[in-house]
């Protein structure tokens, strides 16, 4: 495999399934590796269902053979969501093809992120103020 060809950057998520005190389950989708690929149009098509257009876009994802991923995971490539259908191993050219298929509806939401934590306030300087030694 030629390192040239991978110009693309993606991202793979997978699903963490959390179970809360009370018996509720979340679903969350945590990033889970960053890679580079090769990004080939496989096919697509135009289906009518209950009077509404879909365009369905399948593209092939090309990557370097030791990216740890599953059928279960999502790639987010440029801002768009695609549902991995098979993963393929080619050993002769020690690279993996994944083909995929685009997320139309609004069921992945990657927005559930844990938020980066807010510096916590300093309790013997209430108004946060920069203490300086007074050189400055």
């Amino acid at each position: 495999m030629k390192a040239a060809d991978l110009f693309e950057r993606i991202d793979i998520y997978e699903l963490k399934i959390t179970d809360s005190p009370f018996g509720d389950t979340k679903r969350q989708w945590k990033k889970k590796y960053s890679t580079r690929a090769r990004v080939n149009y496989s096919s697509g098509n135009r289906t009518v269902e209950n009077d509404e257009i879909f365009f369905m876009v399948d593209r092939e994802f090309i990557m370097r053979h030791y990216v740890p991923i599953v059928d279960t995971d999502i790639i987010v490539w440029k801002d768009e969501k695609w549902r991995v259908l098979t993963i393929d191993h080619n050993r002769q050219y020690k690279d993996i093809i994944v083909r995929t298929t685009k997320i139309m509806d609004e069921d992945v939401d990657l927005s559930d992120q844990e938020p980066t934590p807010e510096p916590t306030p300093d309790p013997s300087n209430p108004n946060n103020d920069d203490i300086s030694d007074g050189n400055s």
